[in-house]
């Protein structure tokens, strides 16, 4: 059975050229590709897939302007919780890149909290 992480951000104006670029180069910075070809040449490691992002051209609604949904590993006992873990770091720094924007991120039913403070979220809540 898989599990994935859900994530969504709306607001009425659409991401700017310079957010796009800054959230490029995060999806380049927490990529999986190497462990996901090294996984599969050697079954070492966790069966990661890569972020997956959907078409903004074609949003579930009017007002969302990021949104996807990445299955976690689940191929040992802690592959699941490291992969909550590396994906809500990367939608913690998405969102931090995102101005302004409502937030909703869950793992199947349940929802990830965002500490404020810390500007993260918390996945031990």
């Amino acid at each position: 059975m898989s599990v994935s992480i859900y994530y969504t951000a709306k607001r009425k104006q659409k991401l700017t050229h310079t957010e796009q670029e800054a959230i490029n180069q995060l999806l380049e910075k927490y990529s999986v590709d190497e462990e996901i070809d090294e996984y599969l040449k050697t079954g070492e490691g966790h069966n990661w897939t890569s972020f997956t992002i959907y078409d903004s051209k074609n949003p579930t609604a009017y007002d969302v302007i990021f949104e996807g949904s990445t299955e976690l590993p689940n191929n040992s006992e802690y592959a699941m919780f490291d992969g909550v873990d590396h994906w809500a770091s990367l939608l913690a720094d998405i969102r931090n890149v995102i101005a302004g924007a409502e937030w909703n991120v869950h793992v199947d039913d349940h929802n990830l909290i965002w500490d404020e403070e810390n500007l993260e979220y918390d996945i031990t809540k």
